[in-house]
């Protein structure tokens, strides 16, 4: 028979092990320089292996889609916005991606299918949004309203400073009041080369960056 105190020492034993688990899961992500699951800038300046880890220790898991896949959060109050739950992409997605490493060109963050609502609306979850992930600095906004189509497109965007990487965001609201309408919401942090495939007359102005414009595939010019 074992004496009381072994006992006592299995059963601390046993206990610590969650309690150390979960210290390393929580305190993982922050030992990375990433602060908290909206932490895009930290996550764009970290890369791809640590920005996957760090997902991984806060319920948010890959799945695999087309073309490159997305970060599903698995946690049901984890950011919820409307009652709906965020997902993450990455640029670019690696396959392998807590064994390759990969500097990031950019990271989104979005939420699909939320309530289709008015203008005001749409500008307050861009507000929540851009609070969540620390984007502040706005350099501008746009509206643009296709009647037919029944389409409304919000769009905003900003400059960061003082991060190794990051460098603009660019935020989206998209209202579809089709017969299959909803409203979708994304905010992108880029690098300064992530943004120049992604430069239109609207983030040229604002931004100060040098419009481009990718050339005609063969698909295009046939």
């Amino acid at each position: 028979m074992k004496p009381p105190h072994s006992t006592g020492r299995n059963v601390i034993a046993i206990l610590a092990i969650p309690i150390v688990m979960l210290f390393l899961i929580v305190i993982t992500p922050f030992s990375l320089g990433i602060t908290s699951p909206f932490d895009l800038c930290g996550m764009v300046d970290a890369g791809s292996r640590a920005t996957s880890l760090s997902f991984i220790c806060r319920g948010v898991f890959y799945e695999d889609g087309i073309p490159t896949g997305s970060w599903q959060s698995k946690l049901p109050l984890l950011g919820q916005i409307d009652g709906c739950s965020p997902y993450f992409c990455l640029g670019p997605q690696t396959l392998n991606y807590l064994i390759d490493d990969q500097p990031l060109d950019f990271i989104t963050l979005a939420y699909d299918y939320a309530p289709n609502t008015d203008e005001r609306h749409m500008n307050q979850v861009l507000d929540k949004m851009l609070g969540q992930c620390g984007l502040t600095e706005e350099a501008g906004r746009t509206i643009y309203s296709n009647q037919k189509l029944k389409r409304t497109e919000l769009r905003r965007v900003g400059k960061i400073k003082g991060r190794n990487g990051a460098a603009y965001w660019d935020a989206w609201a998209t209202r579809d009041k089709g017969e299959f309408g909803h409203s979708t919401y994304m905010v992108t942090v880029y690098t300064k080369d992530g943004i120049k495939d992604n430069v239109d007359d609207f983030a040229s102005s604002k931004l100060g960056i040098t419009k481009t414009t990718k050339p005609a595939s063969p698909d295009e010019i046939l």
